[in-house]
């Protein structure tokens, strides 16, 4: 079977050329900058291996977040003891100033707790 694809835009599959992002936590919110620019997140795992649940927030912005103050564009709840492995399609979860994230203790977009260390957060981006 062919397929194709006619038109003009950008178009971009992952995750052939893309990069890879891995964060051990902090006893912090871990606010960083994962990609300075636009670019589309392809896939994200979190295992949380502490007691309590946490709260994976990504916000488009290119530089790491002010927690609290700026407004995450997803929020990923993660139980104690648990892997949440999503993956954004083909495309990607596209971010149009960056790719940024936060690990807090509760879910609201004001929560500042921080959270234990050792929760791994893998991705893939381009």
């Amino acid at each position: 079977q062919t397929h194709s694809v006619t038109g003009s835009g950008n178009f971009s599959v992952l995750p052939g050329n893309a990069t890879n992002y891995n964060l051990t936590s902090a006893a912090s919110t871990n606010a960083v900058t994962v990609k300075s620019s636009a670019g589309s997140l392809g896939e994200l795992s979190v295992f949380n291996p502490s007691a309590a649940a946490v709260f994976v927030k990504l916000y488009n912005k290119a530089s790491a977040p002010t927690v609290a103050t700026d407004t995450p564009t997803v929020t990923i709840p993660v139980a104690a003891d648990a892997l949440v492995s999503l993956e954004f399609g083909q495309m990607g979860k596209r971010f149009s100033t960056g790719i940024a994230l936060a690990i807090t203790a509760a879910a609201a977009a004001s929560d500042t707790a921080a959270v234990a260390a050792g929760i791994q957060v893998h991705g893939t981006y381009i």
